[in-house]
């Protein structure tokens, strides 16, 4: 099973600069389909991203989209 997180375009960088997070949902219900497939991660609105207050954490069911680059740093 592999779960594909869309890379950051210059948009998420600009919320990152100002200190946001933008999310990314990731599929349910993913063992119906077996081992072998492929998912797609959704990201949220920017807007949302944009309006949501620093210091709240992000939806339950989603991570943030610089995650897959910050698991390469490390």
């Amino acid at each position: 099973m592999t779960i594909r997180i869309p890379k950051p375009n210059p948009a998420d960088k600009f919320l990152k600069m100002i200190g946001k997070k933008r999310a990314v949902k990731l599929p349910t219900n993913m063992g119906k389909f077996g081992n072998h497939f492929q998912a797609l991660g959704i990201k949220e609105s920017f807007w949302t991203a944009l309006f949501r207050p620093k210091n709240e954490s992000l939806p339950e069911g989603t991570v943030d989209i610089f995650l897959v680059e910050n698991l390469k740093e490390q």
